[in-house]
């Protein structure tokens, strides 16, 4: 994250300079918030992964369209239409899926670090949506890496992570450019840049792709074999994404 604030901000100087004369430090400060969400919600997602199975953290990666469903019930007091329902439902039913398929039991420490990345993860994009107007994309993320990534620094430090990096690693090197380039840079601008013109709930629902492109990559680069049993799963995850996009457009076009 701090090296791709790093990235950006030759590209977004100027329009930084603007938004601070404008506004000042305290009309600044709760753009960082976005950032702190996020860097939080890597922090406990790795953690979590290290302490859980893959078919536990999947399952609760799968269910964040719920959290968003609730938040838009019962923090904005609006009623959920039927199709979202049906469309949770079958997300919900390819989460479970994947549960039973790996074999997973829920109840472990790294269960609740996952879940509580779950809902800082949505905590983040709820707050992008919220302090992101009238702000240009490019400085937004720029703000969110470099904060976010700074506040992430002194955890790295103290867990020694950082002594472990070898530069002479090219291997290592270029993994770390990828991560960089690619989930961040692209995957997480996009992510932002949604979040400000969809519903966070929308946004929420092309999550559910993860898992089978996940797998699919595995399958194609790493060489893992496909499970049958997780077919299935896939199926009514994307089959959810689906119906509620379908119920979207229809509802636009109306």
């Amino acid at each position: 994250m701090l090296l791709a604030g790093l990235v950006l901000l030759p590209f977004c100087w100027r329009k930084l300079r603007l938004l601070w004369a404008e506004r000042g430090l305290r009309g600044l400060l709760p753009l960082i918030l976005p950032g702190l969400a996020l860097a939080a919600h890597f922090q406990s997602w790795v953690a979590g992964v290290r302490l859980t199975s893959v078919a536990n953290a999947t399952f609760i990666v799968s269910i964040n369209p719920v959290f968003f469903a609730l938040f838009e019930r019962f923090g904005r007091r609006q009623k959920v239409p039927p199709y979202v329902l049906g469309a949770l439902a079958l997300g919900l039913a390819g989460a479970v899926w994947l549960l039973l398929a790996g074999r997973g039991r829920l109840g472990r420490l790294g269960d609740l670090a996952c879940l509580a990345g779950t809902l800082l993860y949505v905590a983040y994009l709820l707050a992008s949506r919220r302090y992101s107007a009238g702000v240009p994309n490019l400085v937004f993320v720029h703000l969110i890496y470099f904060w976010g990534g700074l506040a992430s620094l002194p955890i790295a430090l103290i867990r020694g992570e950082l002594a472990a990096i070898n530069p002479a690693d090219t291997g290592s090197a270029l993994a770390l450019l990828g991560l960089v380039a690619l989930p961040t840079l692209v995957g997480h601008t996009a992510v932002n840049y949604g979040v400000r013109h969809l519903s966070p709930l929308t946004v929420s629902f092309f999550s559910l792709a993860e898992p089978l492109v996940a797998t699919a990559a595995a399958a194609l680069l790493l060489g893992e074999r496909l499970q049958p049993l997780e077919l299935p799963a896939y199926g009514l995850l994307m089959a959810a994404t689906l119906l509620y996009l379908l119920f979207v457009v229809r509802r636009r076009t109306a």
